[in-house]
């Protein structure tokens, strides 16, 4: 079978939308089809054995390369004769369109939570509303709704916000959380877990919390922070190790501020991210927007028990509460602290430990 991908980026490396549709044409590639991905741009790490396609884009302003890309590469796919087209939101008219980003216009307002000042987050809306970048997304998503044939969301919270920002029936829609390898991401890592606390000077008794991400504002690190200075006086013997490249500075300086600048490590950017989760006893991510986290995926393959918010498609499946905890509000502090000291106690430790893993196969087992 012939098979076409479109994206404008194709840099697995970054992580994402990009990385995601590598797996994708990586499964294909395995399973003997030819694989063809059309993009503007091409990164480093891109499977050999794929046919690729360099598709001619207007490349300022940004508005215009959207608009271009999603126009010539839908052409482009028409006029290709392929048996299966597959769409991620950036072209219309496909066969399957399965948005890795989740819906424009919901991480268009929920993620201007992120900004809690009422003057900035007005800045920063003003600023949206009169991008045309903004509004070049909402176009081609709206298009790409409208014409597909078929739909697939990547989490529960991602269907609820198809169906009600498109109106398009629920049926219509099947739901596939974003696969990770539950063979890289395992509770056998647990082997790495002194060494990685070593590296970093973490005690190997101390109950060790990891944070993931490189948008640190996003999801909410400064309100973990603030949560972990709440906790500097309960006993425990706690840290916090967070990955990422964002920029640390303004995070250590509010540790500082708030007392708890020598329980928090900064790793950077990892690429063995198999062994922390290994090494950590906990994953807190409080984001105000994500359609389906990877880091919580994989946090929970790995038996590694979870918080995050109702915000996060990931977090769904931790509904009925295995393997984590819902947060309702990410700038909630205080309820943050209460959960995170919830998992002091080895009992309830244990018991989300046992079923983090068994929600992952679970729903993986049902696609």
């Amino acid at each position: 079978m012939r098979v076409a991908l479109a994206i404008g980026d194709f840099s697995p490396q970054k992580g994402g939308a990009e990385r995601s549709v590598a797996e994708i044409a990586e499964d294909f590639l395995h399973s003997g089809h030819e694989v063809h991905v059309f993009a503007y741009r091409f990164g480093d790490s891109v499977e050999g054995r794929l046919q690729r396609h360099k598709v001619p884009v207007i490349p300022f302003p940004k508005s215009l390369r959207l608009l271009s890309f999603a126009l010539m590469a839908s052409r482009a796919m028409r006029r290709g004769g392929f048996d299966l087209t597959i769409s991620v939101g950036e072209t219309w008219g496909a066969d399957v369109l399965q948005s890795r980003g989740g819906v424009h216009w919901s991480w268009f307002w929920k993620s201007l939570r992120a900004y809690r000042n009422p003057l900035l987050r007005g800045v920063k809306l003003l600023g949206r509303l009169l991008s045309p970048k903004q509004w070049a997304q909402g176009l081609i998503e709206t298009i790409a709704y409208k014409k597909a044939k078929r739909i697939i969301a990547i989490s529960e919270m991602v269907k609820e916000d198809i169906v009600r920002y498109y109106k398009i029936p629920p049926d219509r829609i099947e739901v596939s959380y974003t696969k990770v390898d539950i063979e890289r991401f395992h509770p056998r890592n647990r082997r790495w877990r002194a060494d990685i606390r070593a590296r970093y000077g973490i005690p190997q008794d101390a109950f060790l919390i990891l944070f993931s991400s490189h948008n640190f504002r996003m999801k909410g690190l400064r309100y973990l922070i603030e949560a972990l200075s709440i906790l500097k006086d309960s006993g425990k013997y706690y840290y916090l190790l967070v990955l990422g490249r964002d920029d640390p500075g303004p995070y250590l300086r509010l540790a500082k501020k708030l007392g708890c600048e020598e329980r928090i490590r900064f790793a950077g950017e990892v690429r063995d991210p198999e062994r922390y989760y290994g090494a950590a006893d906990l994953l807190v991510h409080p984001t105000f927007y994500d359609a389906c986290s990877r880091v919580v995926l994989e946090a929970l393959s790995s038996g590694l028990p979870v918080i995050t918010t109702r915000s996060n498609g990931a977090g769904w499946v931790l509904l009925n509460g295995e393997g984590g905890m819902l947060l309702e509000d990410p700038f909630d502090a205080n309820n943050l602290s209460e959960k995170i000291r919830l998992f002091f106690d080895v009992k309830i430790q244990e018991e989300t430990e046992a079923t983090a893993r068994s929600i992952i196969l679970k729903i993986y087992k049902q696609l």
